[in-house]
């Protein structure tokens, strides 16, 4: 029997899956003339930089190498983690991509805490956007290379499990909009070659903390069930 300040052991059989699956939200999102400067610089179009109407950015592409899935929390007195690692490719346009899932002991988890690690270099990287940016009547094509280690966080209810014949479906959601908006010019190198915008971010310098801090105040998770 366990003590007052215990909680009761549970067997691993004893236990339930959590299915994650993402959903991209702001396909399209329109920067407001602050950007047009870091814009203009890249392609070398001073006009760029007089804008005044914003630009309209459509993402048609949108991947992630994931890497890890991990579910922190409290479980009674102890610290309790279930992790997958993985090494795939995830299409954030897919409605939902899904992720993966972890098997969890019955049990009432607390300060629940869900990470995504995604990984790559500039040959496969670690998230990549292609879409085209409307500035007026001119269309520019634009791609978007992240390469590095980013490990993305979402805070999350309480999660209480007590039937081992129910799935638990884990939905997190991420926000598109978040390079140009998050970063001045200085954090990344672009280029603009026949007609196309290309920006590569390295976030394996003291930017680092930067893109995470843009991607997990973009992102939420809820566990729900049938």
């Amino acid at each position: 029997m366990a003590g007052p300040d215990q909680s009761p052991k549970t067997e691993v059989k004893d236990s339930t899956s959590i299915n994650y699956e993402i959903a991209a939200v702001n396909p399209t999102y329109t920067l407001t003339p602050d950007a047009a400067g870091r814009l203009s610089a890249i392609t070398g179009d001073a006009a760029m930089a007089k804008s005044s109407g914003g630009f309209d950015i459509t993402w048609d592409t949108a991947t992630a190498r994931l890497r890890e899935i991990r579910f922190d929390a409290k479980r009674g007195k102890d610290e309790v983690e279930f992790k997958l690692k993985t090494d795939r490719q995830i299409d954030l346009k897919q409605t939902p991509a899904l992720l993966g899932g972890l098997r969890i002991p019955l049990g009432t988890y607390q300060k629940v805490k869900v990470y995504a690690r995604v990984e790559g270099d500039k040959k496969d990287p670690a998230v990549r956007l292609i879409g085209f940016l409307t500035w007026g009547d001119k269309k520019i094509p634009m791609e978007i290379l992240l390469s590095g280690v980013i490990e993305l966080k979402a805070d999350a209810k309480d999660v209480v499990v007590t039937d081992k014949n129910i799935d638990w479906k884990g939905q997190i959601k991420i926000s598109m909009d978040l390079i140009l908006t998050k970063l001045q010019i200085g954090d990344f190198t672009g280029s603009f070659t026949s007609g196309k915008l290309k920006i590569n971010v390295d976030v394996n310098n003291d930017l680092h903390n930067k893109v995470v801090n843009s991607f997990e105040n973009s992102m939420s998770v809820e566990h729900t069930h049938d």
